[in-house]
């Protein structure tokens, strides 16, 4: 068997995929029967542990190496044990059975004098800890917690503390009593171990533990303004700033525990103070001092801060979009699209660099850019967006964008247009910009506002406006569609009108020779062409009533001859259609083409550029919901594995990959999720017993305020993993009088459960003058025998029009699942 070397350049000199594939397979087949050699010595077995690493990277079957890894780390030479430990950590993880033969050695190593030795074994720990580990090897971890004077130690045990908190959520008791005293260091190392540890304890604990990490945010405050301050230290200084990783971890922390509903308004008060002191006194212009003040936008807008403090998180934003780097202004844009709705006027100010953003080189900009314009659309600037984004699109290159520029910039018109004759004059230079990149809703939109309007001399200006832009460019598909059906419609409005090009008057001939421009057109598609021929024809018989000339109605009955007998079936039916009307009586085809009634305006809806808009910098929204009843008791299963609609309640991180599911109607989940979907009338429900197989327990009050009372009931709780719980909301008899509406109630259980959550109640809305009014939800809870349950639980509603939200954990459940 050769070298590692040796097998590398064996790959490397590979001409063909068949060559590498036998080389790998014929190194593969050595190692395999290396391996089985019951004398192979350490250095052989960790060459072959070296090639595994090897084919792992290339993405070959490495799994008959993994109990080779484990006698690796038996070796009491550090070169062994590193390379142990590395493969360990990349060829196994927590779902692999043969982990658990690694516990000894962990345990064993955990304990070595050698502090390197113990640092390769707390990395190994975190990185591939399941939750049987994290309750076999916790000891070890809290006793270097404890006892270890060494920073370096210190620092991987607080992290790998986190981490097995996150696996067994159970842990959090052994470590909580732990965290004043670590706070107490001043050394960055073991500091950012201890912010990972506190963040991850809020992540899985309780309100209790909740309110005890809370109360370190002076301290926290304190390692701020030491951090933020302190001079020139050259180990942790990067360019210019000192130690950035520790106040960007700060800041982070102070974050999660700021947005608690329970934080003190005095802590609020330190917390809006130091962010202002952070964020006012970095003028460097480096990538740290930038991540610096990203994480206090961040905070700013996620925690009850001040209106000043607001403005001066969307100044700094605008200092980002002044910088020549393209991922600084990314972040910018980005986190722009987020606040424009928390302070709309600040972000107004920085509209001329963000319109600069649209030469930007760089595409992704360019469409975060977009987005951003126009979300601050308004009437006040919606003149100067529309010229800048018409000007725009006639240098557009990307297709993607003219669709969605094009779709957007209707919508804002309709909106936000400061009169009639200025709406239809953008929207006609939109067309005539747009090529073939208007979608039929928006050409659908356009021809009835047209026809809605009133003003007959604007009408007559619209139609002589697409005729004279028809008449300069040939080629825009949209606009020859809207320029041909007006045409028809509202031929009378423009005869004898002069064509602005070559002062040519309107006339009968004028409009066929158009026609016959656009049939002999051979720049369209197949397709696009169908779609021609189709509102020419229509056009036609419209006008059979209008011409007044012979000739001119004899040339429009030729063409309708002429495509009844076209290759495409569609446009010859249409034209033997229309034959059959043209051969009626002229007093009875006049009624039939006349013009057509106004139809109704169909509204759309904004779209975005990206399928998930960021919504990171508001750290305490989001979640998947299980209140807001959704119709007809729809079922819908949550998995924690899930992505994290659930847990940004809570600002946790998600735990995997798998969807959302729900048992029906898959092509509604969003609006059964969120409630967004019509809702039915209210139903009024009482509280129900609960199963009589095991009598009827008793509602455990979980929540109370003025205005609603959340009750759980422990309905079902036989021992065998699974577990039902009704969750009641009903007015709490504080408050006699108003309606509560928009009842949403989200609930997130720990990350080993799973929860289904069954609407009971068909409606969000109570009457709190009604006593059986209430909202019923059924919860089914999955996960280990023996587990205790927990709910995190965030109740949102409107009272008499008003928002309002609370949240709390539950756990006082009288059994465990």
């Amino acid at each position: 068997m050769g070298s590692m070397k040796s097998f590398i350049k064996a790959v490397r000199k590979a001409k063909t995929i068949a060559d590498e594939r036998a080389v790998i397979k014929k190194e593969s087949a050595a190692i395999r029967t290396s391996f089985r050699d019951p004398n192979l010595d350490q250095t052989t077995r960790r060459i072959n542990i070296s090639k595994l690493l090897y084919l792992y990277i290339m993405g070959e079957k490495t799994h008959f190496g993994q109990v080779e890894c484990l006698k690796l780390l038996v070796s009491q030479r550090f070169a062994d044990k590193r390379l142990g430990y590395l493969a360990t950590m990349l060829l196994l993880d927590e779902n692999q059975e043969v982990l658990t033969l690694l516990t000894n050695s962990l345990d064993n190593d955990m304990q070595h004098p050698n502090s390197f030795i113990v640092g390769l074994a707390l990395c190994c720990l975190g990185n591939i800890a399941s939750s049987e580990l994290a309750r076999d090897l916790y000891v070890d971890v809290e006793k270097i917690l404890n006892s270890s004077n060494n920073p370096y130690l210190k620092k991987k045990s607080t992290i790998v503390a986190a981490k097995l908190i996150e696996k067994e959520p159970d842990l959090l008791e052994i470590f909580i009593p732990k965290v004043p005293t670590l706070l107490n260091d001043k050394l960055p190392g073991p500091l950012l171990g201890t912010l990972k540890l506190i963040q991850s304890m809020y992540s899985v604990g309780t309100e209790t533990d909740r309110k005890l990490l809370i109360s370190s945010i002076p301290k926290l405050v304190e390692h701020l303004k030491r951090a933020s301050t302190s001079g020139y230290m050259p180990d942790y200084d990067v360019a210019g700033i000192t130690d950035p990783f520790l106040q960007v971890s700060l800041i982070q922390t102070i974050r999660v525990l700021a947005v608690d509903l329970n934080c003190p308004s005095n802590y609020l008060e330190s917390v809006n103070d130091i962010l202002t002191q952070v964020a006012s006194n970095i003028e460097n212009r480096k990538n740290s001092a930038y991540a610096i003040m990203y994480e206090c936008i961040k905070a700013i807008f996620a925690i009850k801060s001040d209106q000043s403090l607001k403005i001066l998180g969307v100044n700094l934003l605008g200092k980002f979009l002044s910088t020549r780097d393209n991922n600084i202004r990314y972040v910018a844009l980005d986190t722009l699209l987020v606040v424009i709705n928390i302070e709309p006027q600040a972000v107004q100010r920085h509209r001329t660099t963000i319109v600069n953003c649209l030469a930007d080189g760089d595409i992704s900009i360019r469409r975060r850019a977009l987005e951003l314009l126009f979300a601050i659309a308004n009437e006040q600037n919606i003149r100067v967006l529309a010229r800048e984004l018409l000007q725009f699109l006639e240098k557009c290159t990307e297709n993607d964008l003219k669709l969605y520029i094009t779709s957007q910039l209707t919508l804002a018109v309709n909106k936000y247009s400061p009169n009639d004759k200025w709406h239809f004059d953008t929207l006609t230079k939109m067309l005539r910009l747009a090529g073939n990149y208007v979608t039929p809703d928006i050409i659908s939109n356009i021809l009835a506002l047209i026809v809605q309007c009133d003003d007959m001399e604007l009408k007559r200006h619209i139609v002589l406006r697409l005729f004279n832009l028809w008449s300069q460019d040939h080629s825009q598909y949209g606009l020859l569609l809207v320029t041909t059906w007006c045409i028809g419609e509202y031929y009378e409005l423009i005869e004898g009108q002069q064509i602005e090009e070559d002062k040519q008057t309107i006339t009968e001939k004028t409009v066929l020779k158009m026609f016959d421009l656009l049939l002999n057109n051979s720049t369209f598609s197949e397709q696009e062409l169908v779609v021609i021929t189709s509102y020419i024809l229509t056009a036609d018989i419209k006008l059979t009533v209008k011409f007044k000339k012979t000739e001119s109605i004899e040339e429009l009955r030729q063409i309708l001859n002429i495509k009844s007998q076209d290759p495409n079936l569609e446009i010859q039916i249409k034209a033997i259609e229309y034959q059959e009307i043209f051969a009626l009586d002229l007093a009875l085809r006049k009624g039939l083409l006349a013009r057509m009634p106004a139809p109704p305006i169909k509204l759309r809806e904004a779209v975005s550029l990206h399928k998930n808009p960021s919504s990171k910098v508001q750290s305490a929204l989001g979640a998947s919901q299980a209140g807001s009843p959704n119709s007809n008791g729809k079922e819908v299963v949550f998995d924690n594995g899930g992505p994290d609609l659930l847990l940004d309640l809570m600002d946790d991180k998600p735990t995997g990959t798998n969807p959302v599911t729900q048992t029906h109607n898959t092509n509604d989940l969003l609006s059964d999720i969120f409630g967004t979907g019509s809702n039915p009338p209210p139903m009024k429900t009482s509280i129900v017993n609960a199963s009589p197989n095991v009598g009827n327990p008793d509602a455990i009050s979980a929540f109370k305020n003025d205005h609603l009372e959340v009750m759980m009931i422990p309905e079902r709780f036989p021992g065998d993993g699974q577990a039902t719980v009704k969750a009641i909301i009903k007015g709490s008899g504080v408050t006699s009088a108003g309606t509560v509406t928009k009842v949403q109630l989200l609930i997130a259980v720990p990350k080993t459960q799973k929860l289904v959550i069954t609407s009971g109640s068909s409606s969000d809305t109570l009457d709190l003058a009604e006593p059986n009014s209430s909202i019923l939800q059924t919860l089914s809870i999955q996960g280990k025998v023996g587990a205790k349950v927990k709910l995190r639980v965030k109740l949102n509603y409107k009272y008499n029009g008003v928002e309002n939200d609370a949240m709390f954990d539950f756990a006082k459940f009288p059994a465990n699942l």
